[in-house]
């Protein structure tokens, strides 16, 4: 037998012990208190003619129910079970790019609202993972540790915007190591890390230093997809009013010409390779089944498929032998006790002849 709260098991003896003194101590109060009014017969009429004997069986009962709810509380574990389905849960970070080239335009209504698009889309399918949020623009940022609650991550996937990131410009290598060390220091050992980079890969750095970034993460056993957000042609960036919202012309660069910002396919398609991951284009046709699919097969021996071993939980056994312990002592406690009929010293006698 094994128990899944191991730093419970003191209960099992702590729990008797206690029980064990305290029945001591009631029975150490009856006693004083009997030999306190010291008449037989006024003893006898409070129910205390037997405050010296034990009640040997119900206090058995009220250890072993004791003993049993000590047991419970330790979460013993008995016998294992196969469950069919997928293996394991998987730890799953979103890096998304939100700097000012996601404004713009090439992608209806804007590459942004696509972005937030595609993270509702992977959490409805994949309901049951985990979830992270890396936000990056010159610097890279933890929006959200990974967690089940896809209510809670919608609000910040629908809060992203250039504005929460004060640097711009487009960090990868930033991005890609928050994510990896989001994905590996919070994952149990039994979870599929894996993280996908959602941006246009204009990347204003060296190319060596996010192909380091991605080196390292491939070591680390993280998969490393990445999304293309944005078109070969490119469009203009707008320029917002952070005030009002309203476009009031176009990102221009130093020389004063408009920035057009293009879709940077080559750097993300080497990032997938040497990442173990896949390319996908957020502007083909069906790219986001096939990003799910390849999210659904990150790192299952047996596919979607597989199956888990369990062991069985057998804390139910131990409280309902602690119920029926409880209730037997009650029962004893409330059955009707035979007395036998007192003489009292001064009544009289009648004899017949």
């Amino acid at each position: 037998m094994t128990f899944a709260r191991p730093d419970w098991v003191w209960m099992i003896a702590g729990l008797p012990v206690a029980v064990a003194l305290a029945i001591w101590l009631w029975r150490r109060r009856v006693r004083r208190v009997a030999a306190a009014l010291g008449e037989p017969v006024l003893v006898e009429r409070l129910g205390l003619a037997g405050a010296g004997r034990a009640p040997r069986l119900r206090i058995a009962l009220l250890l072993l129910a004791a003993t049993s709810l000590g047991l419970a509380a330790a979460g013993p574990q008995l016998g294992q079970r196969r469950i069919e389905g997928r293996s394991s849960v998987r730890n799953i970070v979103l890096a998304v790019d939100v700097s000012k080239s996601m404004l713009a335009r090439d992608l209806e209504p804007s590459r942004l609202e696509q972005e937030r698009l595609l993270a509702r889309r992977l959490m409805r399918a994949m309901a049951g993972d985990r979830f992270g949020l890396v936000a990056f623009a010159g610097r890279a940022y933890v929006l959200s540790p990974l967690t089940t609650d896809h209510g809670a991550l919608a609000l910040f996937i629908d809060a992203l915007d250039p504005d929460i990131v004060s640097y711009g410009g487009s960090a990868l290598s930033a991005a890609i190591r928050q994510a990896t060390d989001l994905v590996r220091g919070e994952r149990p050992d039994n979870a599929q890390p894996a993280a996908v980079l959602v941006t246009d890969g204009e990347a204003l750095e060296p190319e060596e230093g996010v192909l380091e970034a991605t080196d390292r993460a491939a070591q680390l056993g993280v998969t490393l997809h990445t999304v293309g957000v944005g078109t070969a042609a490119g469009s203009l960036v707008p320029d917002l009013d952070p005030r009002t919202g309203r476009t009031r012309g176009f990102v221009e660069d130093e020389q004063g010409d408009r920035v057009v910002s293009r879709l940077g396919a080559d750097l993300l398609r080497e990032i997938a390779r040497r990442g173990g991951g896949q390319y996908f284009e957020l502007s083909a046709s069906g790219s986001t089944d096939r990003l799910i699919d390849a999210l659904r097969q990150v790192g299952t021996e047996h596919g979607p498929g597989g199956a888990r071993i369990e062991r069985m939980d057998r804390a139910a056994w131990f409280l309902a032998l602690a119920l029926i312990a409880l209730a037997l002592e009650a029962w004893l406690e409330r059955r009707p006790r035979r007395t036998r009929p007192s003489i009292v010293a001064d009544s009289p006698v009648t004899v017949k002849t």
